[in-house]
């Protein structure tokens, strides 16, 4: 089984997407199969919008019933502003990667997307990213403005308490996101 690699930026759209894409051979490829993924890693900053996002994605996993675990890696930075923030990110997502694993950079600042990427090279791992229609990201900025004040039902879903806000949550997949195989 291969890993999911993503970078994470301030909105959940396109995680989910591309892990439901690549596990029923639904991407744009050469020759698209099914591919089994046991772990998803999500590769985040320490700012508090981003926070509010690998909360959704995770919660949004659980509402799915998804077996695959979902990892949250904290960088120690709270954006990329300097070739230091930059190099610390890079490192840190180089040892997520393996042979085989599939990187999605579509979240994110565009330098983690650039680190991602250039590692997932290094590492001889698969480049992945999704399309999200414009329309569907501006609904789905309006869906997150509204779960703002919902945190601690988003939290009942992390502890499992409470299921009970998965069906507002099920409305931030896009259900015509396309991925595509890079490399």
């Amino acid at each position: 089984m291969v890993k999911l690699i993503a970078t994470l930026g301030t909105s959940p759209g396109g995680v989910f997407e591309t892990y439901t894409n690549l596990i029923n051979g639904n991407y744009e490829s050469d020759n698209p199969s099914k591919v089994e993924i046991d772990t998803i890693y999500l590769i985040r900053t320490l700012d508090k919008d981003v926070e509010f996002a690998f909360k959704l994605v995770k919660a949004l996993f659980i509402c799915q019933k998804i077996p695959s675990e979902v990892v949250e890696i904290k960088i120690n930075i709270s954006d990329i502003t300097n070739k230091q923030e930059y190099e610390q990110f890079k490192s840190q997502i180089f040892q997520k990667i393996g042979k085989g694993d599939f990187v999605d950079f579509t979240g994110g600042r565009k330098a983690m997307s650039v680190a991602a990427a250039i590692q997932a090279l290094k590492r001889d791992a698969y480049l992945v990213t999704t399309i999200i229609p414009q329309s569907e990201y501006n609904r789905i900025q309006n869906k997150l403005k509204e779960l703002k004040n919902k945190e601690n039902e988003i939290n009942d879903i992390l502890a499992n308490k409470n299921l009970s806000l998965c069906p507002e949550l099920n409305e931030l997949i896009v259900h015509g996101a396309r991925t595509i195989l890079l490399s």
